[in-house]
């Protein structure tokens, strides 16, 4: 049931009066459970009819037109995650430090959430009712977690007793039309060599449902205490995992005409290695994973460094961007025609120690306030600075609870937080 937790906005209010405890039970005699329920069974007619349960038991009923059905969500309390059960032996979230916010300790592992946001599951916890639901309202497409497919050896990573074929669900879903997408956390000792080809290849068996599979590397804070022993992945590692991937992406490019598997921009570069052809990261599906993240944007600043040339409007005013170290090596390896270019001014790349995490964490995704504060003290003048836009979250704060305005405090520093892609014109109109 859906928890009502304010009046309708008016003239609504007058269809329903709202009492602190009522729950909308039901849509045209449908019981709903959520959000999602009462879309999938909103009719295409011109009228539906909230069932709303009391506090007491009893029940009311309130007509209310589709169409008006946005203005209330408002008075509707936030679907709450379901938790994961798993102990996965590389989970970031177990890495963290105590006395964080309550949010970063949330473990998730809710098949609505992957389906509306995005957000990766393992399936452990979805069970037939959930396998029903997904299919029955068509909640494509889903992100798995799947790291292993050889069930003894996911069972071990995940923590978990029960054995589950992940396979077998995955069959389950796409047969029912669902389209997945995957994803493997490289763990040397764990899920790499001849572990990783199998799962590469019983993923790639059931193309063209399963879309894309990203394999990215273990992340390892230094507040492991009580925690499984892991690896950071090796240039070794990550070349073999190279040769691996490299065999399947022919395979899938002649056959399906995509690469289907896709290695992070981290595992090429601690390879040291080229990462592929533009073309080859097909639709950028598993972005968000730092997959294809530097040659799509060097792509894009190159773009705009040439029509804002064109329109003789580039940046004037030299800059300092501080970023993570992985983010640093890269800009210095991979983009040095795009920061090294005679038509810019002077750009200065800082890489920020990560004191918070780890000497071992360093993606700029990570990077916490303090830690940025620690590096602006060490500027020795004035300067434009900018900041990774992925250290913050939506609610604009960093993990250690900073806003922008935090960061600010006490420097007289031109410190800004740019949109990524558009990092070049965002630069050209600071004054």
């Amino acid at each position: 049931m859906i928890q009502l937790i304010q009046p309708f906005p008016s003239p609504l209010d007058k269809l329903h009066d709202w009492q602190i405890g009522d729950f909308v039970a039901a849509v045209d005699d449908h019981p709903v459970e959520d959000m999602l329920d009462l879309y999938y069974y909103m009719p295409s007619g011109d009228k539906m009819v909230l069932t709303i349960q009391r506090l007491d038991g009893s029940t009311t009923k309130v007509p209310l037109a589709p169409q008006a059905l946005d203005q209330v969500t408002s008075c509707f309390a936030a679907m709450e995650f379901k938790t994961c059960a798993c102990k996965c032996v590389f989970c970031f979230i177990d890495q963290n430090p105590k006395g964080m916010r309550s949010s970063v300790y949330v473990k998730d592992e809710d098949y609505r959430f992957s389906f509306l946001y995005g957000n990766y599951i393992t399936l452990t916890s979805l069970g037939k009712r959930g396998v029903d639901r997904v299919i029955e309202q068509n909640m494509t497409p889903l992100f798995v977690s799947v790291h292993a497919t050889d069930v003894d050896v996911r069972t071990k990573m995940l923590g978990i007793k029960k054995r589950i074929d992940v396979i077998e669900i995955l069959k389950k879903l796409t047969r029912g039309g669902i389209t997945i997408h995957t994803q493997i956390v490289l763990c040397p000792g764990w899920n790499d060599g001849e572990i990783l080809d199998k799962s590469i290849k019983e993923l790639y068996e059931l193309c063209p449902d399963v879309e894309t599979l990203a394999v990215v590397p273990v992340g390892l804070s230094q507040h492991r205490e009580g925690l499984p022993d892991l690896s950071s992945v090796t240039k070794k590692d990550a070349v073999e995992a190279i040769s691996i991937v490299s065999k399947w992406q022919q395979k899938s490019r002649q056959e399906q005409s995509n690469s289907f598997v896709y290695l992070s921009d981290e595992i090429y570069l601690l390879a040291e290695q080229p990462f592929p052809p533009l073309e080859h990261y097909d639709d950028f599906a598993q972005l968000d994973n730092g997959i294809g993240t530097t040659s799509s944007l060097a792509d894009i600043w190159s773009d705009e460094i040439e029509i804002l040339n064109n329109e003789n409007s580039l940046p004037e005013k030299p800059i300092t961007i501080l970023t993570g170290h992985l983010a640093k090596h890269a800009f210095e390896t991979r983009m040095q025609h795009i920061f090294q270019n005679p038509l810019l001014p002077d750009v200065e790349i800082v890489a920020v120690d990560n004191t918070f995490y780890g000497s071992s964490v360093t993606i700029s995704g990570l990077l916490t306030g303090q830690d940025i504060r620690n590096s602006l003290s060490q500027l020795t003048e004035e300067r434009i600075v900018l900041l990774p836009p992925r250290m913050f979250n939506s609610d604009n704060l960093t993990l250690d609870s900073m806003t922008i305005d935090d960061i600010r405090q006490g420097f007289a520093h031109n410190i800004q937080v740019p949109d990524e892609e558009g990092l070049i014109d965002y630069w050209a109109k600071i004054s």
